[in-house]
């Protein structure tokens, strides 16, 4: 699973009656061993720890309670490594040096499902950035290289896209809706609105627009 460097922003949206957490943790990268594993969340004045546990023989465990839902990043060492939700339930995370996955819970398996498609379109992506040097190496121009490969790029462009306004159409009222919002928009040189931005913020209820961080973003943007 691939991640971009990005803040993904902590979401206080749900119960506040306190949820147990038990997170099983493996890895197969042996550099981790021995290492200390942090649950950190991200927030507007950095990110705090939440829990940490020790990496033994490319195993580890986080457990307790958390007052609600929210997101998270998993860190080893002062490397993150990957996103996660922290709910209540038993949760399990793949780390390896190719693919990251965390699943077990509703939340978790959603965003791991987005991830997965997500990278098999910047496979196909990265496929035609090849296709791409290849050809400017055998002497074609950009606009030969355009003209042959453009169309290829933009649909799957636009397919990237739609999968991420929807997946946050959809996730509107819980914590994914605002992190993969910020996600998408940190992409940006700076806040603006896009075609999709406003596509995102059109229906959106307030439990999203309430949210600080897309507040900030969209006041940013003068809206």
């Amino acid at each position: 699973m691939k991640f971009f460097p990005i803040v993904f922003v902590s979401t206080l949206f749900l119960a506040s009656c306190a949820e147990n957490y038990n997170v099983q943790g493996t890895t197969s990268i042996s550099r981790f061993d021995g290492k200390t594993a942090y649950i950190r969340m991200p927030g507007a004045t950095g990110r705090t720890t939440f829990d940490s546990a020790q990496i033994n023989h490319g195993e580890f465990y986080f457990y307790g309670d958390v007052d609600s839902t929210v997101f998270a990043y998993l860190f080893v060492g002062g490397e993150e490594v990957m996103p996660m939700v922290l709910e209540q339930g038993n949760l399990s995370l793949q780390v390896g040096s190719v693919m990251q996955r965390a699943s077990g819970t509703p939340l978790n398996d959603r965003l791991s499902r987005f991830f997965f498609e997500r990278d098999r379109l910047e496979e196909r992506l990265y496929t035609i950035q090849q296709e791409s040097m290849e050809m400017l190496l055998e002497g074609y121009s950009l606009a030969q290289v355009r003209a042959r490969l453009g169309d290829r790029q933009d649909k799957i462009l636009r397919q990237m896209e739609h999968l991420e306004t929807r997946f946050i159409q959809d996730n509107y009222n819980n914590v994914l809706g605002p992190n993969v919002f910020m996600l998408v928009t940190s992409r940006q040189p700076e806040p603006c609105m896009t075609d999709q931005v406003k596509d995102i913020v059109r229906k959106a209820p307030p439990a999203f627009l309430n949210h600080p961080f897309v507040q900030d973003y969209l006041k940013q943007c003068g809206q």
